[in-house]
C-alpha cells in the first residue's frame, strides 16, 4: 500500500473518530469493495459519522484542511478533509435512514443492503458498476429491508435493473 492508496489512510482516520468515541462507518467505494466480486480503484475515503463538534478540530490537528458544509439554516451534512493526496469525506446523518444505516454497520462498514441503497440514490456510472459487481458476487441480501428503503426512496425502477436479472 502506498500513501496514494486510500485504504492505507484508514488507521489514522479511525484513530481520529475513535479518539472522540464517535460512531462511524465506511461508505462509498471502500464499503462497496467489501462486497464486490472484484474490487475497484478509488481516490478517496468516504465515511459517515455522527456529528461531534470536536470532529473538525481533530482532523485539523491531524494536519487536514477541513471544510464543513451545510445548507442555509440547516445543520452540517458533510465535512471534507484534505491532507496532501488524502481526501476524506464525512457524511453526517441528517435523515432517519442515514442514522439507521450507521447503526446497522458492521466493523465500521455499511451493510451490503445499505451500500446498494446509497449506490441506487447516487446513481452514477460507477455506482451502477458497484451494484452490478455486488450482485455478481451473489452476496446474501435482506430483501425485506432493501424493498422497504427502495420504496421509501422511490428507487424501484433503478433497483429493477439489478434485482430482476
Amino acid at each position: 500500500m502506498s500513501e496514494l492508496d486510500p485504504s492505507a489512510w484508514l488507521a489514522s482516520i479511525a484513530k481520529i473518530f475513535d479518539s472522540i468515541e464517535v460512531e462511524w462507518t465506511l461508505v462509498g467505494a471502500l464499503a462497496a469493495n467489501r462486497y464486490r466480486a472484484t474490487p475497484r480503484f478509488t481516490t478517496d475515503v468516504d465515511t459517515m459519522a455522527e456529528f461531534d463538534p470536536r470532529l473538525p478540530g481533530r482532523f485539523e490537528a491531524a494536519g487536514y484542511d477541513v471544510q464543513v458544509i451545510a445548507d442555509d439554516g440547516e445543520p452540517a451534512h458533510l465535512i471534507r478533509c484534505y491532507r496532501g493526496a488524502e481526501a476524506v469525506d464525512i457524511l453526517l446523518p441528517v435523515v432517519d435512514y442515514q442514522r439507521q444505516a450507521l447503526a446497522r454497520a458492521v466493523d465500521h462498514v455499511l451493510t451490503v443492503e445499505d451500500v446498494i441503497i446509497h449506490k441506487l440514490i447516487a446513481w452514477r456510472l460507477r455506482d451502477r458498476d458497484d451494484i452490478r459487481s455486488i450482485m455478481e458476487a451473489s452476496v446474501s441480501l435482506d430483501a425485506a429491508y432493501l424493498d422497504h428503503w427502495v420504496a421509501q426512496w422511490e428507487l424501484a425502477e433503478r433497483w429493477a435493473e439489478f434485482s430482476e436479472a
